[in-house]
């Protein structure tokens, strides 16, 4: 039967209005409409409302996670939001770090008002170098130089007793006292004095060999000489208690006279001072000075006489007996009014948490101390906020885990970098500091999600989502606010004003980024950046504006410097490299249209898409599938068309097809399911043998009903099938197939508009697999009657007839 022809081509052809919004420039709002307006948060209702209610909420773990893609103002909106924080969330506090004089390996905090920190410090080192100036004149006055005079003259009187009292003895033993050199030691002994000379034991034990003394008097020298020595012990052991009585009662003469200068330097800081943490440290301080007296005096007169660092011998310095009464001022927030705010792009360890650094001694050792503690971003924000990027944190080693910890207890631990480039291990622990502090993450939706279901800590750590969106409604208060945002860009950078054409053009574009006829971006960044642009193309013309022209032209140029793989594709297909047909009709063949997303630049990509049926029951075969190149949605699309034809066709007997569909010289993975209607498309023609016009290419994903739905990047897959259809010459029945729920969709570029309008070139829409059918065939698809059977002639009828015949064959041959 002659196939009944279909009027669907004239039926379901867009005109020109429908493919893209045109904004009259004199609809536009007026300059005094764009005063009221903020300009720096746009079309972000909903995340504006939930950072707020972080930003206010004291409870824990209401930390705000900023969800949304780059470029849609979550790092300009936190800014300007956190701006508004006048005063601190906390009363801000310096912290330093002092020698803990009871346990040396934990430095001691001290919690002070802003501006205390470093007036602490210069008072300490006032305290220092107040001692060492004050110290040797107290205890060189004349009182005090008398009292040290007693002591030691009191010393030398009862050491020159002991000792001539027992020389008085030696010498009535008929013994002398000598100094016996035993290699690099000096010693004392007794000997006794034979002919005139002391003679030791050794060498008057040979006399007695030689008989020239008798056994019995060497043994008697040999007890006396014992004697002797077991005295001269004695006497040492008394002049070394004498000698340590002495230095105890000069010490003790310092110690009264210094503690003096000691308790009036201390007390001075004590009235200045009255946090507890800070009175605790002079108590200590007080204590560990008036142990030290004896070594700064001591230090004094070795200064005073050059015997320390100037006398050849000294190659080390001595340690400095002050050196532990210091400050180290880790955060000062003297000049601090408002609330801390701290943008930390370089999330490690150490910029975050702090760091004990390591210094190098004389000796070439590294040490580490109290004195190197360092801040990190984490204590610079207490009692404020910390913003910081999540693809930034994550992958520095241990940084979520400390982060978790720290605000779990809220107390911050400045710890030695560990690891394996860690060259010095440390016990150093100084202690932690009371931690008040909100975290502000920004990062994609995708990784919010896999924290979300990865991490139980995390829900509990960020309680906050804002989450940003990349579009707002188009409507006359947003269109205000857009207007408004390119003033400001304008006025701040002193680009060319645009004109009120310009500014429609700049909207309609800002459209076109959303791929949306009743939305509007809200990626202000691109926007802003095609403001700069047509300022330059502008000025390359010398105009004072910035006209519709200069926004065309920066569109063109930009859509340049990203499209060389568009251009190459294009001209594979030109060459027939890639074969890509776009006139007369092929059965089983049909132009699909996929997008080609290279991250910064995407472009529709015309690709071959073909069929084959036999008689069989594996149903549809995919060959991407099959060849490992297929996505799960993909897959997913080629089960949704095979439910579509059992639910159409296997009603009235068995499906006995043998089906595969391919993409033609395609070599990487095939994803998505925008191509399931024209994969029903083509195996619906190898079935009916009607041949498909392929002047005309096809997108559009479709259900188990028949009814297809609407796709992303529509624009792009139709400017894509134009460009190659405008290369080899429009001839006026090209065109495109998209779903109608894609309609709204559609801001194409004015040429193809424009080619549209003059009959150059067409852009139909459809609702359901039959008119998508009857544009490509020409034949009426048509509908079943009561018992299910379609009229003669039509596509469906065709198909039927087709199956029934081949599930026949099948059952003949079985």
């Amino acid at each position: 039967m002659k196939p009944k022809k279909s009027s669907a081509n004239k039926r379901l052809r867009l005109n020109p209005k429908q493919l893209r919004r045109h904004i009259q420039s004199r609809s536009l709002p007026s300059a005094k409409a764009l005063s009221k307006h903020r300009t720096h948060i746009i079309g972000q209702d909903r995340a504006i409302s939930a950072l707020e209610l972080g930003l206010r909420l004291e409870s824990p773990g209401y930390n705000i996670f900023i969800s949304g893609p780059s470029g849609s103002g979550r790092m300009t909106t936190a800014r300007h939001i956190l701006k508004g924080f006048k005063q601190p969330r906390r009363p801000l506090k310096d912290y330093a770090y002092v020698y803990n004089f009871q346990e040396p390996d934990r430095p001691r905090l001290l919690e002070l008002a802003p501006g205390q920190g470093q007036k602490l410090k210069k008072t300490v080192d006032h305290l220092v170098k107040t001692l060492k100036r004050e110290l040797p004149r107290a205890t060189s006055t004349e009182h005090c130089q008398k009292e040290r005079d007693r002591v030691l003259s009191d010393y030398q009187r009862k050491e020159h007793e002991l000792v001539s009292s027992f020389q008085d003895k030696v010498s009535r033993a008929k013994f002398m006292a000598v100094e016996v050199q035993s290699g690099p030691i000096v010693e004392h002994d007794v000997l006794p004095v034979i002919d005139g000379e002391p003679q030791p034991l050794a060498v008057i034990e040979e006399k007695v060999e030689k008989g020239e003394m008798s056994r019995r008097q060497f043994k008697q020298l040999q007890k006396k000489h014992s004697q002797l020595r077991t005295e001269l012990e004695k006497i040492h052991r008394r002049t070394r208690s004498l000698a340590r009585e002495m230095t105890e009662q000069l010490e003790e003469i310092d110690r009264r006279t210094g503690t003096a200068v000691i308790d009036a330097i201390v007390g001075d800081i004590r009235d200045a001072f009255k946090e507890e943490t800070v009175q605790d440290f002079l108590d200590d301080a007080r204590e560990a000075l008036l142990d030290r007296i004896p070594a700064l005096v001591r230090r004094a007169d070795e200064d005073e006489r050059g015997e320390a660092n100037n006398m050849p011998g000294y190659a080390i310095e001595p340690a400095d007996p002050l050196e532990p009464f210091q400050v180290n001022v880790v955060l000062n927030n003297a000049r601090h009014k408002a609330c801390p705010v701290v943008f930390e792009n370089t999330p490690t360890l150490v910029r975050l948490f702090g760091t004990i650094e390591r210094s190098v001694d004389d000796a070439g050792r590294q040490e580490v101390d109290f004195m190197n503690i360092r801040a990190g971003s984490m204590l610079r924000a207490n009692g404020g906020f910390l913003v910081v990027q999540a693809e930034e944190l994550l992958p520095e080693p241990g940084v979520w885990k400390t982060l978790k910890s720290t605000l779990s207890s809220g107390k911050l631990e400045i710890r030695v970098p560990e690891g394996p480039m860690a060259m010095v291990t440390s016990g150093l622990k100084p202690d932690p500091v009371p931690l008040d502090i909100k975290i502000i993450m920004l990062g994609d939706e995708l990784l919010y999600r896999t924290l979300y279901m990865a991490e139980d800590d995390f829900k509990k750590t960020f309680k906050v989502k804002a989450e940003f969106d990349v579009e707002m409604n188009y409507s006359k208060a947003n269109l205000e606010k857009f207007m408004a945002f390119i003033q400001r860009v304008v006025k701040e950078e002193e680009l060319l004003q645009p004109t009120r054409p310009a500014i429609a053009l700049l909207a309609e574009e800002a459209m076109r980024d959303v791929e949306d006829q009743r939305k509007l971006t809200t990626r202000f960044r691109v926007v802003a950046d095609l403001l700069r642009e047509s300022t330059y193309w502008a000025g390359k013309c010398s105009r004072r504006s910035i006209s519709p022209d200069d926004v065309r032209k920066a569109v063109l140029e930009r859509k340049r410097r990203f499209n060389l793989a568009e251009e190459k594709y294009r001209e594979n297909i030109m060459r027939d490299v890639v074969i890509v047909t776009t006139t007369e009709s092929m059965v089983a063949q049909v132009n699909g249209l996929a997008v080609f997303d290279l991250g910064d630049y995407s472009f529709g990509k015309p690709c071959r898409i073909t069929a084959t049926v036999g008689i069989g029951d594996s149903g549809v075969i995919n060959i991407e599938r099959e060849s490992g190149l297929s996505g799960e949605i993909h897959d997913k699309g080629i089960y949704i068309l095979s439910g579509f034809l059992r639910s159409r066709f296997g009603q009235q007997h068995p499906l006995a097809l043998d089906a595969s569909v391919c993409f033609e010289q395609s070599y990487g993975e095939v994803d998505g399911d925008s191509a399931s209607s024209t994969e029903v498309y083509a195996i619906m023609s190898a079935l009916s043998e009607l041949p498909i016009a392929q002047e005309i290419a096809v997108t559009g994903s479709v259900n188990q009903q028949g009814e297809v739905q609407a796709i992303g990047g529509v624009n792009n897959k139709i400017e894509g099938f134009y460009d190659i259809c405008n290369s080899r010459g429009l001839t006026g029945k090209q065109g495109v197939i998209i779903p109608k729920s894609n309609i709204e969709h559609l801001m194409l570029d004015e040429e193809v508009v424009d080619a549209v309008r003059r009959g150059r070139f067409h852009v139909w829409s459809v609702s359901t697999i039959d008119e998508g059918m009857e544009l490509l065939t020409g034949v009426t698809a048509g509908r079943p009657d009561s018992k299910g059977k379609y009229p003669a002639g039509t596509v469906n009828r065709m198909v039927s007839d087709r199956l029934e015949t081949m599930a026949k064959s099948l059952r003949d041959y079985r």
